[in-house]
């Protein structure tokens, strides 16, 4: 059973993800799905994507799910990871990708949303960045990810908290570019893409790849990566890494002792 559906309507792609029973966590097999859609829209020569959940939605995506973690001191964030595939896959898309968001939105879906070129929010929406809640070490290239979209403090408290974000305070702080009431979301989303479409998608994907480019400007030294590698090895091998998890299933707050 294919995990998301798909459709185009006047150059523009619609991608809804549609796994309500695991809440549209993102999953290798949902992740799949959604790697396909995108290569499958981009190959019908769509000028837009959007990126959605199933109208009514109480939640967007809860993120990576948790039970795809492993429990053995295993990186659960490699290169090729799922999330790291199609985070880097939609930002290779040369059309732009629309994320129109009802609902909360959790952890590593947060970053799925974030890498998105424009968001479109229904003003009950909420997004929360949670591997501090959930003690997994989130990896470098999520963070740099994070830190492009918006400002460092506000990725910072979001962070450290850990706290769902209201939509209409993303907006304020440049995270989302409309928040709208939720019975007009799909109209503004669609009224956006198609002022997309009316202009060059061949000077769009150039727009869309030197931004991608020049954002990812930055320099790292061998000796920086060393020592935050170590600290992420540190935790995977923690006490607390397994208590976060463990507490996910039990479904209660987790008690981190810092070892």
């Amino acid at each position: 059973m294919a995990l998301v559906s798909t459709s185009v309507e006047a150059s523009v792609g619609t991608i809804t993800l549609d796994h309500p029973a695991k809440h549209n966590a993102l999953s290798a097999a949902l992740i799949a799905d959604l790697l396909e859609a995108l290569n499958g829209l981009v190959g019908a020569g769509v000028r837009v994507i959007v990126l959605r959940a199933s109208r009514g939605a109480k939640v967007w995506s809860a993120g990576h799910d948790v039970r795809e973690l492993p429990t053995n001191g295993r990186d659960p964030l490699t290169y090729d990871d799922p999330l790291r595939r199609v985070v880097r896959a939609v930002k290779e898309t040369p059309a732009p990708v629309l994320a129109m968001i009802e609902g909360t939105v959790w952890g590593g879906a947060c970053e799925l949303v974030m890498n998105c070129d424009l968001v479109v929010a229904a003003d009950g929406a909420t997004f929360a960045l949670t591997p501090a809640k959930l003690g997994v070490p989130y990896d470098m290239a999520g963070v740099l990810n994070l830190m492009r979209s918006v400002s460092l403090p506000v990725i910072k408290e979001m962070l450290f908290t850990a706290e769902p974000m209201p939509a209409e305070r993303a907006l304020r702080l440049g995270l989302v570019n409309q928040v709208v009431p939720v019975d007009q979301l799909e109209a503004a989303t669609r009224d956006l893409a198609q002022k997309i479409t009316r202009n060059s998608p061949l000077v769009i994907a150039l727009l869309k790849e030197e931004l991608h480019v020049l954002s990812g400007a930055s320099y790292l030294s061998p000796e920086g990566f060393e020592r935050i590698q170590a600290l992420r090895r540190r935790i995977l091998d923690s006490a607390d890494y397994q208590e976060g998890i463990r507490s996910f299933f039990e479904r209660r707050a987790p008690h981190f002792e810092g070892r």
